[in-house]
């Protein structure tokens, strides 16, 4: 088997945060906390899971966009951390808000062209080829080039900053909730233009989202991340059509009509999410599980194939549960 593009190993990134107005005391947020995943190169790798899970943080650590605690990320086999500038530029990012990611000052020509002049090395008439070439690639006017974000409409930014990311010829982008802020008939659109592209150029994604049915329809495996640590991955057909952990479970069962197509049973969670200052000892989900026995609440569960290609992090699943 050929070596992942992405590897990342037992990841971890706390935030520090006060505990009060008047104490001294400090705590940390548990944004990312062991996780490890592979992401094969040409592939859409999706990442789900409620807000606050930490899907986001682990996306910016992994581009290096914020610093990790500790742990591994390898872009094929080598460590993100010495990799040069242009290798560097081969990992791209597409944003949540179409909007607040893109200056409000600068025309849209200046926007895509800002990655060529950080490089440096371009012409003018080469930067311009290149952008006049993105804008064709994505959908946009070349007319527009002259134009400010706020004379767009969510789509057209989003396409924006979609062109700013395949600038400098990327091999691997992190799309972080590219569609969240888009009307529904705009987020099809997105979504096959980011579907086409990446066939037109070999691309691999991260995909990440709250959205289960998006999720579904554009990535060949997801993983499924609760408070900080990856609970469940596999192939998205076996996802949606076995989910093995619980939470997984739950998250398919609210979809609506999910309980009738998917086959399974309505799950109804209780309680609150855990404060990710102070998460529970054993599994995450155990104060919410409607199966969680007293191992759940002390043992932290392994995770254990379920399936060809399918892991998840549970005590009552796999060959070993009892």
């Amino acid at each position: 088997m050929s070596e992942p593009l992405l590897e990342v190993r037992n990841l971890k990134k706390y935030f520090p945060v006060q505990h009060g107005m008047f104490s001294s005391g400090k705590g940390f947020v548990h944004a990312v906390d062991g996780v490890s995943l592979t992401v094969e190169k040409g592939e859409t790798f999706g990442l789900v899971g409620e807000s606050g899970c930490g899907k986001s943080s682990l996306s910016r650590v992994i581009l290096g966009l914020v610093k990790r605690d500790s742990g591994d990320i390898l872009y094929k086999g080598q460590d993100v951390r010495t990799l040069s500038r242009s290798e560097r530029a081969k990992l791209r990012m597409v944003f949540q808000n179409p909007f607040a990611s893109l200056n409000p000052k600068e025309r849209v020509f200046d926007i895509i062209a800002e990655p060529y002049r950080i490089a440096g090395g371009f012409s003018h008439t080469q930067i311009q080829e290149e952008v006049l070439k993105l804008m064709d690639l994505v959908g946009l006017s070349r007319g527009y080039a002259t134009r400010y974000p706020h004379e767009f409409s969510g789509g057209q930014r989003q396409r924006i900053g979609i062109a700013r990311a395949l600038a400098m010829n990327p091999e691997f982008i992190v799309c972080d909730e590219p569609v969240s802020a888009l009307d529904v008939s705009i987020q099809a659109q997105i979504l096959n233009l980011l579907r086409d592209i990446q066939k037109e150029l070999g691309l691999t994604y991260v995909f990440i989202s709250h959205n289960l049915g998006v999720v579904k329809y554009i990535s060949d495996r997801i993983a499924v991340m609760y408070l900080g640590k990856i609970i469940e991955v596999s192939e998205a057909k076996d996802l949606y059509a076995s989910p093995a952990h619980p939470y997984t479970q739950a998250l398919l069962s609210a979809i609506p009509g999910a309980v009738e197509y998917l086959h399974i049973d309505r799950v109804l969670l209780q309680g609150d999410i855990p404060s990710p200052v102070n998460p529970p000892a054993g599994c995450r989900f155990c104060t919410r599980c409607p199966y969680a026995q007293e191992r759940c609440a002390t043992v932290e569960p392994e995770m254990r194939q379920v399936g060809e290609g399918h892991y998840a992090a549970c005590h009552l699943v796999g060959k070993e549960a009892e």
